[in-house]
């Protein structure tokens, strides 16, 4: 419709007329006093009823905005197959509408009456101008909303921090000593609660000294100095090449002390070190 050359009014006034008289159809026939089944969906189906129509006598409008049989040769169109070509049919009712609002002294209401019925009162009357009025009304409702400007969807309130956050929030502790020795002990104190926790769960190996003696202990009868059934009875000794000699039967029983052991180093305490040399503020 745009392209129409020589519209006699803004070609958006026309698409107002084309949306309530023919619906954008180009094969649209209006029938003054009559109703078609069916509306044509082609040229040979529009000309094929416009003929049928004329050769009953009928009254009818045909095209995109329904001009009027008699109208057609006044405005220019020959023939049938012209009335529906779209530019033909629009710029034939422009005119017709240009001299309604001529007449009506620039009021529109007025010049669509006119277009519809030839009077500035009928239109009014059977709501033609009101289904004008309405299309206009939608098509700036339609435009307003091409207009508006979009607005971003916002974030919830409530949302769980971020990874970057996190990071952010490690990224941002100072760098002085007393964090770096934070940090070092952090991480010794990490070391030496799994090297405890190794060694209480680990059973030692008893060494082959303490496993003799603790055989012996285990195997060897209690003495009962009271019975005279213990002289009888043959005890043997066994002495290893490094035991000292036997002096006495009393010193058999004695108990020599063993000289202390060096206890063993847990190397997980901490209390053991006195500096970490690879560590420099």
């Amino acid at each position: 419709m745009m392209g129409c050359q020589n519209l006699a009014v803004p070609a958006e006034i026309m698409q107002h007329i084309v949306n309530v008289e023919s619906s954008t159809n180009p094969y649209a026939i209006g029938v003054v006093g009559g109703e078609l089944v069916r509306q044509p969906q082609n040229l040979d189906e529009a000309l094929a009823t416009v003929q049928m129509l004329d050769a009953k006598g009928y009254n009818f409008s045909l095209g995109l905005a329904q001009v009027n049989r008699n109208n057609l040769a006044k405005y220019g169109i020959t023939t049938y197959e012209q009335a529906f070509q779209p530019c033909a049919n629009l710029v034939a009712a422009s005119q017709i509408l240009a001299e309604c609002y001529a007449s009506a002294n620039g009021d529109w209401g007025k010049s669509f009456s006119c277009y519809y019925s030839g009077n500035f009162v009928t239109g009014y009357r059977d709501g033609y101008v009101q289904k004008i009025y309405d299309s206009i009304s939608r098509s700036m409702k339609v435009e307003d909303a091409r207009n508006v400007t979009a607005a971003p969807i916002q974030l919830v309130d409530t949302q769980p921090a971020s990874r970057a956050s996190n990071l952010s929030s490690v990224a941002s502790q100072p760098d002085t000593p007393a964090y770096r020795v934070a940090i070092r002990s952090s991480n010794l104190m990490d070391t030496a609660m799994a090297a405890s926790m190794a060694a209480a769960t680990t059973v030692p190996t008893p060494s082959p000294e303490h496993a003799s003696s603790a055989a012996s202990t285990a195997t060897a009868p209690a003495s009962q100095p009271n019975s005279t059934a213990d002289a009888d009875v043959f005890v043997p000794q066994v002495h290893g090449p490094n035991d000292p000699p036997s002096t006495s039967s009393a010193s058999q029983q004695a108990i020599t002390p063993s000289t202390p052991s060096t206890p063993n180093v847990d190397r997980a305490d901490l209390r053991e070190g006195t500096a970490d040399a690879a560590f420099v503020f």
